[in-house]
């Protein structure tokens, strides 16, 4: 058995293709596509590799490749945080304890040689908080396919994980609310108290798609100061929200981008998306040859959506535009005839948003674990 770090094109090929193999008739796994993952990959073309440095490792045994592992070293997180740290992602392996000790070895040892004074390891994050983040815990969470951009794994990992010196730091969580009309009536109520108390001085609007570059603008003003004291989060750049946007626009359903405006003020977005995790899990990875036609006819059967983001500016917090936020987007599903609704991911301890979302009975249902290891 040997590590050897990604030198070619076939060996990048090979760690992309991993994934594929490992869960092969996995019920559960949404295969993303192989073109996205190699572009967050790609240090030419995903501007978070500006201000990151990443090494990519293949385990090998009897040379087949049976594990996968990035070394990640954020110039930008360890400015804002202060802090000397590296991370690590893309991790994917055979349940073989050798295998995994032999993968975190190197990337540590990557870390060590790019970052010399770095003093932790924490992850999986693919590549930055900002992205997937952490690793599900199978025995506290839901059964079932994962939502768009939320992480999956077999249940070994967190094992793999303790075995190699790795423990938790911190979890995040999905939230799973139902789409009715019940849920509905009770947001409306707090909905029309915040309109009464705001006495016409407020605008809740959706995204004017024709006016996209001013309204990024809006997004990216809110976005950065509206998390800049939570636990491990880092400012996306300018540019990173632009690449962000070129992704995500075409899958936009324009009813759930929408702003909050106190005289004629932005104070607060919002971002869901229909679940297309339903679509993927039926892709195999690919849009090639026939993945298009796919895509087009089961998007329709599409039932679910993920609050991706929802930011309010710090000074006016604790006012209930959260949600008038949520009563919106609650309307527009129970148009849509969808079921359910996940808010994710939410800090374990991020109480005040976390409580909100019990008052429509949202649950916590799913855990993903953030894990750490000492140099």
């Amino acid at each position: 058995m040997r590590v050897d770090p990604v030198s070619s094109k076939s060996d990048l090929e090979e760690f992309v293709e991993l994934a594929y193999r490992i869960y092969a008739g996995d019920v559960n796994w949404a295969p993303p596509l192989r073109s996205d993952v190699r572009w967050v990959l790609d240090e030419a073309k995903n501007p978070f590799w500006k201000h990151a440095k990443r090494g990519l490792f293949l385990a090998r045994k009897d040379g087949r490749v049976v594990g996968r592992i990035a070394a990640i070293v954020d110039d930008e997180h360890n400015r804002v945080h202060e802090e000397r740290i590296g991370f690590f992602g893309f991790f994917e392996c055979e349940d073989d304890g050798e295998v995994a000790n032999a993968l975190f070895r190197e990337a540590e040892a990557w870390v060590r040689r790019v970052l010399p004074e770095a003093s932790r390891v924490r992850g999986p994050v693919n590549p930055s908080m900002n992205e997937e983040v952490g690793a599900l815990v199978p025995s506290e969470s839901e059964p079932g396919i994962p939502f768009l951009m939320m992480t999956y794994n077999p249940a070994y990992y967190l094992d793999l994980f303790a075995a190699a010196g790795y423990a938790k730091i911190k979890d995040v969580v999905a939230i799973l609310a139902p789409a009715d009309g019940r849920s509905l009536g009770r947001l409306l109520r707090i909905a029309d108290a915040v309109k009464r108390r705001e006495k016409g001085r407020l605008v809740v609007r959706t995204i004017r798609m024709d006016r996209f570059a001013e309204e990024l603008a809006i997004v990216k003003e809110i976005y950065n100061r509206a998390w800049e004291k939570n636990w491990g989060f880092v400012p996306m750049t300018s540019d990173e929200i632009d690449a962000m946007a070129k992704k995500l626009k075409p899958l936009i359903h324009p009813p759930w981008v929408m702003f909050v405006e106190l005289e004629g003020k932005p104070v607060a977005f919002y971002l869901a998306l229909p679940d297309y995790n339903l679509v993927l899990h039926e892709l195999g990875g690919s849009l090639f040859p026939f993945g298009w036609l796919k895509f087009l006819l089961l998007k329709k059967k599409i039932n679910r959506c993920r609050t991706m983001a929802l930011g309010i500016l710090p000074e006016y917090r604790r006012r209930g535009f959260d949600s008038l936020l949520y009563s919106e987007a609650v309307k527009e599903a129970v148009r849509l005839k969808y079921e359910t609704a996940e808010f994710s991911w939410m800090l374990e301890d991020n109480l005040e948003i976390l409580k909100p979302l019990e008052v429509f009975g949202g649950r916590v249902y799913r855990r993903y674990r953030i894990v750490e290891k000492r140099l």
